[in-house]
């Protein structure tokens, strides 16, 4: 979809209103009814009379839904022609940047075509939560459906000056790069190998304006080359070989590596997934990986600044006659040897070998995302972390909670590093006779990091929903995308 975002003066947008056009006006929960937020109030105020009555008469009648539901959209007859109001909740039991990016994301999703009019853009005190609302509308009108040529027109309604405009920027970026992640995560598997994968996302590198971004697609070959035994392992019973994209960003500055897991479908191999239903949405294996190009991406549009580094391992994990087995032990790249104890842990194997190339090549900083578990159980909403750095864990979880992508910092205590014992390997990949759990893949991945401040982000609870889980409707959601790029932006700015 092609975002163009944009800011106008009320009067302007009054004369905008009409057929196929949605007015966003945003209220707030009392304990028994729902009131008009209010800086929207006063925005309101400039519009028609007939506008205020209707914005008020729904709003009262649809006070029991907005109690339950954080959107609503409907039909509004008149004098005029038909135009939709949507209500969306601005919630005060949240944080601030959380809040605007759920009421703008639950809003967005309701509009199926046509012009956005957003006055929660009111409600917004300053650039960077302009962008939010503005990313938000954006994010909410993807659809698989979409075209990627389709125009998506979201205007908010405030007075725009070049902090705005720079803001609105940003929001066309995020969103963008977001639709690109949702669009590869919701691509059936037989449509997006791991080779395909790769291509895919260099192509687009190589298709931008933008040069200090570059991609190195590594094959079979050269994976064995530069010590990636676990990922051939576990692409070994596929008949789509492994690989590996990396992706360098040029840059002034200490190097950040960034590691991402591309597993472009998980049957769980030998250990097949413990849960039948599980497999039926693991082409969404690969959300992190996605994630992290994306956030590259954006960062390069984004302007000069520091340097990274990206290594996204990507394959599929098959049953088949070649396959890793249980009590198989594989090499990564610094000579560490694991003993596969569980073929389905197979993302963290593939990780690791990201993880100690990446160390070799001398980054300053390192993260790594992927959908290894449960996100530290912290449910749909957040995404879990791992760290050895104080710094490093809340500089992410900062991230997060600005953009509306909040995540929470887990313990990595060194006594989860018997579960992982081995006497054949220098670790398993996964304890033996109690259930795993993010906790221990962090414990597993710590030590590829070796000195390197370090932190592992699970993303495997709200990468991809089975469900609703509001704001975000069913199926991929990118995140953590908007923290990925919200940690590198500030040395582009």
């Amino acid at each position: 979809m092609r975002h163009s975002p944009r800011s106008i003066g009320v009067g302007e947008a009054v004369g905008l209103l009409g057929d196929n056009t949605t007015v966003v006006v945003p209220v707030r929960r009392d304990t028994d009814t729902v009131r008009l937020d209010p800086a929207a109030t006063r925005a309101l105020d400039a519009f028609p009379e007939d506008v205020r009555i209707a914005v008020r008469s729904i709003m009262l009648a649809l006070a029991p839904r907005l109690n339950e539901e954080i959107a609503v959209t409907v039909p509004v007859c008149g004098p005029r022609p038909v135009w939709w109001l949507a209500l969306c909740v601005l919630d005060d039991a949240l944080p601030r940047a959380e809040a605007l990016f759920a009421a703008a994301l639950a809003s967005g999703h309701l509009v199926e075509s046509g012009r956005m009019l957003s006055l929660l853009a009111c409600a917004a005190a300053s650039a960077p939560e302009e962008e939010v609302v503005a990313a938000g509308h954006a994010i909410g009108r993807w659809r698989w459906t979409s075209d990627d040529d389709e125009p998506v027109e979201v205007t908010l309604i405030g007075e725009t000056d070049a902090s705005t405009a720079w803001a609105l920027e940003r929001a066309r970026i995020i969103a963008t790069e977001a639709d690109a992640v949702r669009r590869l995560v919701e691509t059936p598997p037989n449509a997006l190998t791991p080779r395909g994968l790769a291509e895919h996302l260099a192509r687009r590198i190589a298709g931008r304006d933008e040069s200090r971004l570059t991609a190195e697609i590594w094959d079979s070959d050269e994976l064995r080359r530069r010590g990636f035994g676990a990922t051939l392992a576990v692409g070994e019973a596929s008949a789509q070989e492994p690989c590996a994209l990396v992706l360098r960003l040029d840059g002034d500055g200490p190097l950040w590596g960034l590691a991402g897991k591309g597993i472009t479908f998980d049957s769980g191999g030998l250990n097949l997934k413990r849960d039948p239903a599980e497999i039926a949405w693991m082409k969404s294996d690969m959300a992190a990986a996605a994630s992290v190009a994306s956030a590259m991406m954006a960062a390069a549009d984004l302007g000069p600044g520091r340097p990274a580094l990206a290594v996204l391992p990507l394959a599929e994990n098959a049953v088949g006659p070649q396959g890793l087995r249980p009590g198989d032990v594989v090499t990564h790249p610094n000579g560490r040897l694991t003993e596969v104890v569980d073929t389905d842990s197979e993302g963290r194997l593939v990780l690791a070998d990201a993880l100690a190339w990446l160390v070799r090549a001398d980054v300053k900083e390192l993260v790594d995302v992927g959908t290894l578990s449960d996100s530290g159980d912290v449910g749909t909403s957040f995404w879990g972390c791992w760290s050895t750095s104080d710094a490093l864990a809340q500089t992410l979880v900062d991230a997060g909670y600005r953009v509306g992508e909040p995540g929470w910092r887990l313990p990595l205590h060194p006594g989860y590093r018997r579960l992982l014992s081995s006497r054949v390997a220098d670790s398993a990949n996964a304890p033996t006779g109690i259930p795993d759990s993010g906790q221990l893949a962090a414990t597993f991945l710590r030590p590829f990091a070796m000195d390197v401040p370090w932190a592992h982000i699970d993303n495997g609870s709200g990468a991809y929903l089975v469900v609703d889980a509001d704001p975000w409707p069913a199926g991929p959601t990118a995140v953590p995308l908007r923290t990925l790029i919200e940690i590198l932006r500030p040395h582009f700015r």
